[in-house]
């Protein structure tokens, strides 16, 4: 339980330190890669997303937003026929590519903008762990959801985890799991800096963007997609046994970060 055992240290006092900006991924690839093994990430995170996505069986899945290929490796590995990896960073997309020579499953990635982006082709199911949540105003959040929504088949399904336009709490309420959160306000557009934190102390910080969930909902039914739904998020059973329920409770009472689900008409 070694999140639960950290104290806050002369770190923590650097969170208005910093100017927020736009996250270069390319300069903390690896270090945000170890930061999937936080255990709320396992746990909650990775367990909230794959409930909510159901069966793989042989199904075609575009994932937006992979980074370094966490999910898109486990989306294989749970069944899927055909998978596809999308990112901005190019180192992402480099580490991505690097675990798929060294283990190859047959994953394909592409270096590009979600904004922009055209694979022609369609899926099952388009799945992403935090993508919604880089939009900075309600207009990219329709571009996003018209990418989304061109990439899945009619019937088709997106599933994501993303950051919860509902959330507010104290910045230091999740620290117990490895991790901050902190909106500089709750204006439309306004950033949130999330802070990933190691045993040692040391953090790497991540910029999203507020917009409330009616704009989240109103963006993607304006892209085509329908049968809009939050989900709350859910500790896995082994979480459960390994930590006791009573850790979970802030995270799972709380929810800095939230499941949403919808398809294509």
């Amino acid at each position: 339980m070694a999140w639960a055992t950290i104290v806050l240290t002369e770190n923590y006092s650097l969170f208005n330190r910093f100017p927020i900006m736009a996250t270069d991924y390319n300069a903390i690839a690896k270090e945000y890669r170890a930061s999937k093994m936080l255990p709320w990430r396992k746990h909650v995170e990775s367990y909230t997303l794959f409930e909510l996505v159901g069966s793989l069986a042989n199904l075609n899945v575009l994932d937006l937003a992979c980074g370094e290929g966490f999910y898109t490796r486990q989306i294989k590995l749970r069944g899927a026929a055909n998978v596809v990896g999308v990112d901005i960073s190019e180192e992402m997309i480099r580490l991505a590519r690097e675990t798929e020579e060294q283990n190859p499953l047959g994953l394909e990635y592409y270096c590009q903008d979600a904004l922009q982006l055209n694979l022609n082709q369609t899926f099952d199911i388009v799945c992403a762990s935090y993508l919604l949540n880089y939009a900075q105003n309600a207009d990219e959040l329709r571009r996003m959801g018209e990418v989304i929504a061109n990439h899945l088949k009619p019937g088709g399904r997106f599933v994501t985890i993303n950051s919860n336009p509902d959330y507010q709490c104290a910045v230091e309420m999740m620290f117990p799991y490895g991790f901050t959160r902190e909106n500089e306000s709750y204006s439309e557009g306004a950033p949130i800096t999330y802070r990933f934190y190691q045993p040692d102390g040391s953090n790497i910080a991540v910029t999203n963007y507020h917009l409330a969930k009616s704009t989240h909902e109103t963006a993607l039914q304006q892209a085509g997609l329908s049968n809009i739904e939050w989900h709350s998020l859910q500790a896995s059973s082994d979480g459960i046994d390994e930590f006791g329920s009573a850790y979970w409770t802030d995270i799972l009472t709380h929810k800095p970060v939230i499941g949403l689900s919808c398809s294509k008409s």
